[in-house]
């Protein structure tokens, strides 16, 4: 699983091997689209889904025709608007944000300790 974390709310994707890269395309059109939200980083933070990008990257022609077409024109893995995190040391979380990281059930690692950090609640 896989964590869209916007502000304070959770998104849940199923897999970090192909659902996390559809997410990211949508969400980088979507930012292409809306200016409004240029000021609003999208980070993804997963050692697995960089190397997918990887992949997808470079097998683009082995993806359906909108993608194929859009090929001609730029790359569309490589995105404008996402950045990959390495750490939570990395992050500065001085705004809102958009933030991908894995596992998705939230029961360690970046996910959840950004979690806590943004939820310090507990209800």
């Amino acid at each position: 699983g896989y964590q869209a974390i916007l502000s304070k709310a959770v998104v849940s994707t199923q897999s970090t091997g192909g659902r996390a890269q559809e997410l990211m395309l949508i969400l980088d059109e979507y930012w292409e689209a809306h200016p409004e939200l240029h000021d609003v980083p999208i980070y993804y933070a997963s050692s697995l889904a960089k190397k997918c990008m990887a992949v997808f990257q470079t097998y683009v022609n082995a993806m359906n025709d909108k993608i194929r077409r859009q090929i001609s024109i730029s790359n569309p893995f490589v995105f404008k608007h996402i950045s990959n995190l390495k750490n939570i040391d990395q992050f500065q979380d001085i705004g809102p944000s958009v933030v991908m990281a894995s596992p998705g059930m939230l029961q360690s690692g970046l996910s959840r300790e950004l979690f806590e950090t943004w939820c310090p609640d507990h209800r």
